[in-house]
């Protein structure tokens, strides 16, 4: 009996084991319909690179109620991957798991610690080395730095710039604050990188929902479509699979922030 126990044991912890060192990163799950209209859940190793966008939604009732007074809703917090100076892939975030302070956090851990939905959204844009440093270089210097609260709440009042002619005229996308709302380093980050363009995505009123899917604004240029993210593929998923060391697939050479479109 204890021998049997240890056999499937082993039989069911193999396939773990397996997926986590084919995917260190995790995986990218998604429902889709094929040319029959029939569903498949489809599921592929997660490679990180600069430039993708993460969301977060921990299913907070109190988070949903604050964020329908601001006319929007989950996911609640995002981040954008970035290198640490030692090379290794990293997550610059403000205010992550409702702290009040800007952090670059490892992203592994970061991905398999959070409780709640994930969804990532891959970047199309190459980045130059320049550009990946510059990167690097912003998020060390923003580390630290306060979460923007106050600025937070002003959101659901009349004082926020969203809207009319307030969104119109005063919205901007800063390349430095004192204090900084997760939605907006996100906007200046993916802003240095050119995945967006400033003239079009305006981090002082863009919220994480707007960036999570293209009905505000037509990202799909320069972003893939939202993936959840899961520690292993769910059972039956069918995995699509590149070959080690094959580049992730680009919308086309050199596109950048300029392909993006306001939605009319």
């Amino acid at each position: 009996m204890e021998a049997m126990a240890l056999a499937l044991l082993v039989a069911f912890s193999a396939p773990c084991q397996a997926a986590a060192q084919n995917a260190p990163y995790g995986w990218l799950v998604r429902s889709e319909s094929d040319e029959n209209d029939n569903r498949r859940v489809i599921a592929k190793p997660y490679e990180p690179i600069v430039g993708d966008i993460l969301f977060f939604d921990d299913l907070s009732p109190f988070w949903e109620r604050l964020y329908s007074l601001a006319g929007t809703g989950p996911p609640f917090h995002a981040g954008i991957v970035m290198k640490r100076r030692n090379g290794s892939l990293a997550a610059l975030e403000s205010g992550p798991d409702d702290t009040l302070h800007v952090y670059i956090l490892e992203l592994g851990s970061r991905l398999s610690d959070f409780k709640g939905v994930i969804q990532v959204r891959r970047n199309k844009v190459p980045v130059t080395p320049e550009k990946d440093q510059e990167l690097t270089d912003f998020a060390y210097r923003q580390v630290g730095k306060k979460y923007a609260v106050w600025r937070l709440l002003l959101q659901g009042t009349p004082f926020r710039h969203r809207g009319g002619m307030k969104e119109q005229y005063l919205a901007t996308t800063y390349m430095d604050r004192r204090r900084w709302l997760c939605a907006e380093i996100v906007v200046t980050g993916a802003t240095m990188l050119g995945i967006f363009d400033p003239a079009v995505v305006k981090g002082t009123v863009t919220y994480p929902l707007d960036i999570v899917s293209d009905n505000k604004f037509d990202l799909s240029g320069v972003l893939e479509p939202a993936w959840t993210w899961r520690a292993a593929p769910p059972q039956g998923a069918e995995i699509l699979d590149r070959p080690a060391g094959e580049p992730a697939p680009l919308a086309s050479p050199g596109r950048s922030g300029s392909d993006l479109k306001p939605k009319p």
